[in-house]
């Protein structure tokens, strides 16, 4: 069953992730939630396909939660990741509840488990967000499941609970309010539970995604970005950090990096889990995020990406947070790879940046160029990408960068 919900997920989170883009305003109109959030699911879908067909469910929700983990993207990718570490933690089963030493819970139970976990993962939560939706469908849930529901029909309640309700919730949110948009977070999380409703029911049909329509709002994360700042005046350069931590105590890192980003940028979310800690904050300075993620101790990789500014389908590899803001000013995904790094650790941060580089219209991937900066062996790179010669350090990169073309801004081909 749970194989089966990502198998009804994905396609639908392709099929929806243009319009979840297109209201995406908060916490930046970056215009990049459903992107960000299918490349999370893809990543937990990556991660169950090498898992032994016959683990049992405990194994597959571990599996699940660690691979988005992993792959988590943006704000809203590593939220979802803590939403769905806390449904894995807290989901109902006889494995479940002995992996736990408690008794089983009951699925609305796990739905307000994975809620709390999520709100956990941002140190300032606000409400009108995914956070309310998903606290919205987790009570709809149990008050079906206490009226007699199965917990198909229970979970069903609760998105029809949490659509019905979302241009209410998004109207208590001033961002939000203001571009007269819903929450591209919550759309996205109601598309992946009505993926497991049907999953649960074992439905036939797809997963309905054309209530999104009711919600389209064209232009809005553009105008909301033309509003960012003050007539006359560009807006203030702004850099998305995505690091992936692998620490030995991943609960405390968790804890002290929390405070340290929070110090350097705001949007901050961080997430622990299996050994893992993925962490999320937008900042001015690139420089002062690379600071706090040495201070911690662990090994670390990051993608850099410049927010409100044109894009182009390159990765560009450094080891200095520094030139990462520069190929990020000129629109390509920056991979930072500090020195001393595995070769697999390298190897993985570029594979994902070139997934986020490559993300174009749901079906239809672009080709990505990846400039190494001589950050990796020539048995890293993958066939698939271009690769041009002579990119070996960071002047050489910038040079090569400048002579790829930009994407066109249109839509939600590009960022506002």
């Amino acid at each position: 069953m749970l194989r089966d919900w990502l198998g009804r997920a994905l396609p639908a989170l392709e099929a929806a992730r243009e319009r979840i883009d297109a209201v995406n305003v908060f916490p930046v109109p970056d215009g990049d939630t459903g992107t960000n959030v299918l490349l999370t699911v893809r990543g937990a879908a990556d991660e169950l396909a090498g898992l032994d067909a016959a683990a049992d469910g405990d194994a597959v929700l571990r599996a699940l939660a660690r691979g988005a983990l992993l792959a988590a993207r943006g704000n809203s990718g590593v939220i979802l990741s803590r939403y769905l570490g806390g449904l894995a933690g807290a989901a109902p089963g006889p494995a479940a509840g002995a992996a736990a030493g408690a008794a089983p819970g009951t699925l609305p139970e796990a739905l307000t488990a994975a809620a709390g976990a999520a709100r956990s993962a941002v140190p300032e939560p606000e409400d009108g967000t995914v956070l309310t939706v998903a606290v919205a469908v987790a009570s709809a849930a149990r008050d079906a499941a206490e009226a007699g529901a199965d917990e198909a029909a229970a979970l069903a309640a609760g998105v029809a609970a949490g659509r019905a309700d979302l241009a209410r919730i998004s109207a208590a949110h001033p961002v939000l309010r203001s571009a007269h948009v819903v929450d591209a977070g919550g759309c996205a999380l109601l598309v992946l539970l009505d993926a497991l409703a049907g999953a649960l029911a074992g439905r036939d049909e797809p997963v309905d995604v054309g209530w999104l329509a009711e919600h389209a709002a064209p232009g809005a994360a553009d105008a909301a970005a033309a509003d960012a700042a003050p007539a006359g005046q560009p807006a203030r350069a702004a850099y998305e950090v995505v690091a992936v931590l692998r620490p030995a105590d991943a609960a405390a890192v968790a804890d002290a990096l929390t405070r340290a980003l929070g110090a350097v940028g705001d949007a901050v979310a961080v997430v622990p889990g299996d050994g893992v800690v993925t962490a999320h904050v937008h900042a001015a300075v690139p420089g002062d995020v690379a600071a706090a993620l040495t201070a911690s101790g662990a090994a670390w990789t990051a993608t850099v990406r410049a927010l409100l500014a044109g894009a182009r389908d390159v990765v560009a590899c450094t080891g200095s947070a520094a030139a990462a803001a520069a190929f990020a000013d000129l629109g390509a995904v920056a991979v930072l790879l500090p020195g001393g790094l595995p070769a697999g650790a390298a190897r993985d941060a570029v594979r994902r940046a070139a997934q986020d580089a490559g993300t174009g219209p749901a079906g239809a991937p672009r080709p990505v160029t990846v400039l190494p900066g001589g950050r990796l062996a020539p048995g890293d790179l993958d066939p698939a990408w271009t690769v041009p010669d002579g990119a070996v350090d960071d002047g050489t990169v910038l040079a090569a960068l400048a002579a790829v073309p930009a994407v066109p801004s249109a839509g939600a081909e590009a960022r506002p």
